[in-house]
């Protein structure tokens, strides 16, 4: 999930760990030179931009960088809960003598919708587990079970079913890693092959 940057925190770490070096060390105390409004204000901005950019793109899908099909009713909601924060502080950022407080306060404002909108973006490409658990469950439909040719028996069904039930699962979690979806990939594949081998012939 990518951070939410937080101007107040860079202030504090900047501060504290000044004193703490200082006071660790016989070097020279560190200078902590603070950063003007202006320069607050050019961070700020090139940040709400690139959000702004990344949500005005954002789709649903199975690709890295796409909000998760598993909550596609929650696109709207959470897509549109931090477009408002994003305006709210592009707004701020325009403001007329606008202060260091005022845009610690802002940025503080985009924590909460901006975490549950990153928290439902897809961190490996699913596409290729997704692809062929779209193929294996047309398979496994499409074979009844029985003893004639081209039928397989329940067992066979059974053990196809829960392996395209694990690769889903597999698919659909926030957590899942590219090696995770190559793993997912080469377990369904053999269960398809082994499926596909019991087949009567």
């Amino acid at each position: 999930m990518k951070q939410i940057n937080k101007i107040s925190l860079l202030v504090i770490l900047t501060i504290f760990f000044g004193f703490g070096f200082s006071s660790c060390t016989v070097d020279e105390p560190i200078v902590v030179v603070p950063k003007t409004v202006d320069q607050y204000i050019a961070q700020f901005s090139t940040y709400v931009a690139s959000e702004r950019t990344f949500l005005d793109n954002c789709v649903v899908g199975y690709n890295k960088g796409d909000f998760t099909p598993v909550s596609t009713t929650s696109f709207n909601t959470y897509t549109s809960n931090y477009r408002v924060a994003l305006q709210a502080d592009s707004a701020v950022i325009v403001k007329p003598n606008v202060s260091i407080a005022e845009l610690v306060a802002a940025n503080t404002a985009l924590a909460t919708p901006g975490k549950a909108f990153w928290g439902k973006i897809n961190i490996s490409d699913r596409r290729p587990l997704n692809d062929l658990i779209i193929e294996v469950t047309t398979l496994n439909t499409g074979t009844l079970v029985g003893t004639a040719v081209g039928q397989v028996s329940q067992d066979a069904k059974n053990t196809l079913t829960t392996a395209i039930g694990t690769a889903t699962t597999t698919r659909d979690a926030l957590t899942t890693i590219d090696r995770q979806v190559a793993e997912g990939v080469t377990a369904l594949n053999a269960a398809k092959d082994a499926f596909t081998n019991s087949i009567v012939k």
